[in-house]
C-alpha cells in the first residue's frame, strides 16, 4: 500500500490568469487556487503533499515553482510559453533552476508509451473528452463564467488523472517496495523512473574512467560454433575491426535464411518468421513453441554479463533467486518488485552513447554481449534442429524463443537436442503446444493453444487492445471490434460480419483521432464546408454521407493532411452521446476483412463497397446541396 499524502494536480495558464486544482487521493478533497500564490504556498506548507499528475516533471512542477517564487500571472504565462511553445526545459530557466524550492512529486507519465496525451488516455478509457471553450490565447483576464468553466475543465482532467493513478497503482507500489528495501523514501522511489530506481537498487556507480572496450565481445565457451553460419560470425567479428566505424556497424543488419524461414540478425535481437503463414496441427504432426525462461536476466547471470558499474555484480544473481523464493512463498508483492529490477537492468546497461552515460548502469560491452550471445545461442539451437530433424519447419524465431512444426517421428530428436542445449547453457526452455498459428510476420500473429482452457495469444497493432498488464504502460481501446473480429476469424472461423453486427457496445467502435503538437488545428470536412474539431477526437464511421473525414493543419507550413486511418465519413462524438444505430458497421467489417487479407497475403486492391459508398455520397450531395457536379 502507498502510504504518502498523495495529491493529484493540474495547472491551466492564461495571459493574466493561472489556475491550479489539487485533489487528495485518499478522500477526494479538492483545493482550488486562482492567482493566489500565497494560498498555494500555505497549502504546500500545511499539507506537505506528495504531488503527482501527468507530465508534471516537464510542465506543472515548473509552473508551481514559478507561482511559489512569487511570479505574477504575466510571468507565469511567460514560463508556460517557454516550456510549451518553445520547448525550453524548466531546468534551463535560470531563476527556476536556482529558486531553492523543492517538493516531493512523481510523474504518472514515466515509463509509459511515448506519444500518449492525457486527453487521448481519457478517450481510450471511454470518458467524455469535450474540451473547454475558453481560449487559452486570450489576451485579457478571464470572466467569472470563463473561470468557472476552466475550473470544471481542470477538475475533470484531475479526475481522469486519478483514474490513471489507480490503473498504475501496482506499478507504483512495486517501486515503493523497491525503494523501501534500499533505504529510499516512498516519495523518492516514486519520483525515479524504473531505470534510475534499478540503478540505485543495484548500487551502480559510474566509474571515474569509463571503460573503452565496447568492441571487445567474446564468444561464450558454451556456444557450439559449428552451428553458427560463417556470415553470421563475420557480421559480429566486425566489432573487432577498429577500421570500421562503430555507429555504422550498429546501424547494420544481416538477413539470412534458417530452414525456410527468413531471419534478421542485428543489434536489437534476432527476428524471423515465415510471412503470411497459416498451419494447424494435424494427426502425426505438431506445432511447438519453446521460449527461454527469463532469457536476458539469465544471460546476465549465467554468462557474467552484469554491469561492471554494480557494486557487487553477484547481487543480480541473488535477486533472481530471491524472486523465485518469493513466488514459491506466495509473496506476490516482492516477486513483482524484483521482476521490475530484472527486466529493467538490460535497458539501463544500454542507456548511453560512447563514453556518455545516461544511467549509472551503463556498460555497453556487457549490454552488447547479452544481445549478441542471446541471438547466437538461439540460432545455434535452431540450426542444429534444422540439420537433425528432416521434417522440421521453422515457423518463427524471435528474441527469446523458437516456434516450429514437425512430424511426430522427429519428436525424440527435438527433445534430445533441446534438452542437451538446456544442460550445456543452463537456460530453461518452456514448451507450449499449439493447435493453430496464423502469422503475418514476427510481430503480428494469432497463436491458438491446444489446451482449450488457455486463451489464444495475440501480438501486433491490429490485434492487441486494452490496458497493458505490465504497469499499464499503454492504454489502447481503439476500434476494439475490429481486433475482436480478426481474432475470432482466425481462432474459430467466425465471419467478421457476425462479430461486428452482433456487437451493440458503441465504445467498441470508437476511433481515437489525435493530431500531434506539430499540428495547430483540426477540421472536419462536410458537405457544408469545414467544421472546427478538437486536436483529440472520438470518431465513428458514419452512415451520414454529408459528413467527411478529419483534416489537420501543420503548425509551421499550414499544409492540410488527412488524419490517417479514419473512415471517409466520420461522426465526432466527444461527449458519448451517439447511439449504435448511427454507426456504419459495414465499414468495420470491411476493415476487419482487409486485415485478414493482409495476414493471409491477399493483396487485392478492389473494394466494391467503397466504390458504392462513394457513388451514394455523390448522389446524396447532389440532392442536399444542389450541385450539378462534384467534379
Amino acid at each position: 500500500m502507498l502510504t504518502g499524502n498523495i495529491w493529484i494536480y493540474d495547472f491551466e495558464v492564461f495571459a493574466l490568469d493561472w489556475l491550479v486544482v489539487f485533489k487528495r487521493v485518499s478522500d477526494g478533497c479538492y483545493q482550488v487556487f486562482h492567482n493566489d500564490g500565497d494560498g498555494v504556498c500555505d497549502f504546500m506548507k500545511e499539507e506537505q503533499p506528495v504531488l503527482t499528475g501527468f507530465n508534471v516533471k516537464h510542465y506543472d512542477n515548473w509552473i508551481l515553482k514559478a507561482v511559489m517564487s512569487g511570479c505574477e500571472p504575466e510571468m507565469v504565462k511567460t514560463v508556460n510559453d517557454l516550456i510549451v511553445m518553445q520547448g525550453v526545459p524548466g531546468f534551463s530557466i535560470p531563476f527556476l533552476k536556482n529558486c531553492g524550492i523543492y517538493f516531493p512529486s512523481f510523474d504518472l507519465m514515466d515509463d509509459m508509451q511515448q506519444g500518449l496525451s492525457l486527453k487521448a488516455i481519457e478517450a481510450h478509457l471511454g470518458m467524455d473528452i469535450e474540451e473547454t471553450e475558453v481560449d487559452f490565447n486570450l489576451n485579457r483576464a478571464l470572466t467569472e463564467a470563463e473561470l468557472e468553466q476552466t475550473i470544471r475543465y481542470c477538475k475533470y482532467d484531475v479526475d481522469a488523472t486519478e483514474k490513471l493513478f489507480h490503473l498504475r497503482k501496482d506499478y507504483l507500489e512495486n517501486k515503493a517496495i523497491l525503494g523501501q528495501s534500499c533505504g529510499l523514501s516512498e516519495a523518492d522511489a516514486l519520483y525515479m523512473t524504473n531505470a534510475k530506481l534499478t540503478s540505485v537498487y543495484l548500487e551502480a556507480r559510474r566509474p571515474e574512467k569509463f571503460w573503452d572496450d565496447e568492441r571487445n565481445y567474446q564468444y561464450p565457451k558454451q556456444l557450439l560454433m559449428e552451428y553458427i553460419p560463417a556470415e553470421v560470425k563475420a557480421f559480429f567479428d566486425r566489432l573487432h575491426d577498429e577500421a570500421v566505424n562503430l555507429d555504422a556497424i550498429m546501424s547494420d543488419k544481416l538477413d539470412i535464411t534458417v530452414g525456410d524461414c527468413p531471419v534478421t540478425i542485428g543489434w536489437g535481437g534476432i527476428h524471423g518468421a515465415i510471412p503470411n503463414y497459416v498451419e494447424e496441427a494435424a494427426e502425426g504432426r505438431s506445432i511447438r513453441n519453446k521460449d527461454v525462461a527469463s532469457y536476458y536476466p539469465n544471460l546476465i547471470r549465467r554468462m557474467g554479463y552484469a554491469s561492471r558499474a554494480m557494486k557487487d555484480p553477484g547481487m543480480y544473481a541473488e535477486i533472481i533467486d530471491r524472486r523465485v523464493a518469493a513466488k514459491k512463498a506466495g509473496d506476490k508483492a516482492t516477486a513483482n518488485a524484483l521482476k521490475l529490477v530484472l527486466n529493467t537492468t538490460y535497458g539501463g546497461m544500454l542507456n548511453g552513447h560512447g563514453d556518455q552515460a545516461f544511467n549509472d548502469l551503463y556498460d555497453p560491452l556487457m549490454a552488447r554481449s547479452v544481445c549478441i550471445s542471446g541471438q547466437l545461442f538461439l540460432l545455434e539451437l535452431t540450426e542444429h534442429l534444422v540439420r537433425e530433424c528432416p521434417s522440421l519447419k521453422v515457423i518463427q524465431l524471435n528474441t527469446d524463443g523458437i516456434m516450429v512444426s514437425f512430424d511426430n517421428t522427429d519428436e525424440p530428436k527435438w527433445q534430445e537436442i533441446t534438452s542437451e542445449w538446456e544442460s550445456r547453457t543452463g537456460f530453461e526452455l518452456e514448451e507450449d503446444f499449439i493447435r493453430k498459428i496464423v502469422q503475418k510476420d514476427v510481430n503480428n500473429y494469432v497463436e491458438v493453444p491446444v489446451d482449450e482452457k488457455k486463451d489464444p495469444k495475440v501480438k501486433g497493432g491490429v490485434l492487441v487492445r486494452g490496458i497493458a498488464p505490465a504497469g499499464a504502460f499503454n492504454v489502447n481501446n481503439n476500434a476494439v471490434i475490429i481486433a475482436e473480429a480478426v481474432k475470432r476469424y482466425f481462432v474459430d472461423g467466425t465471419d467478421p460480419e457476425v462479430t461486428v453486427e452482433g456487437c451493440e457496445r458503441v465504445l467498441d467502435f470508437q476511433l481515437i483521432a489525435k493530431a500531434s503538437s506539430k499540428y495547430s488545428e483540426v477540421y472536419q470536412e462536410t458537405a457544408f464546408g469545414l467544421w472546427d474539431a478538437q486536436r483529440c477526437n472520438r470518431v465513428y464511421a458514419s452512415k451520414d454521407l454529408k459528413l467527411g473525414t478529419l483534416i489537420k493543419i501543420h503548425r509551421e507550413t499550414g499544409r492540410p493532411a488527412k488524419i490517417a486511418g479514419l473512415p471517409e465519413h466520420c461522426v465526432v462524438d466527444n461527449k458519448n452521446r451517439l447511439d449504435i444505430s448511427a454507426v456504419d458497421k459495414g465499414w468495420y467489417v470491411d476493415q476487419a476483412r482487409k486485415y485478414i487479407r493482409d495476414f493471409l497475403g491477399d493483396v487485392r486492391k478492389v473494394n466494391n463497397r467503397a466504390i458504392n459508398a462513394l457513388m451514394r455520397r455523390s448522389l446524396d450531395l447532389i440532392e442536399e446541396v444542389g450541385q450539378k457536379s462534384l467534379f
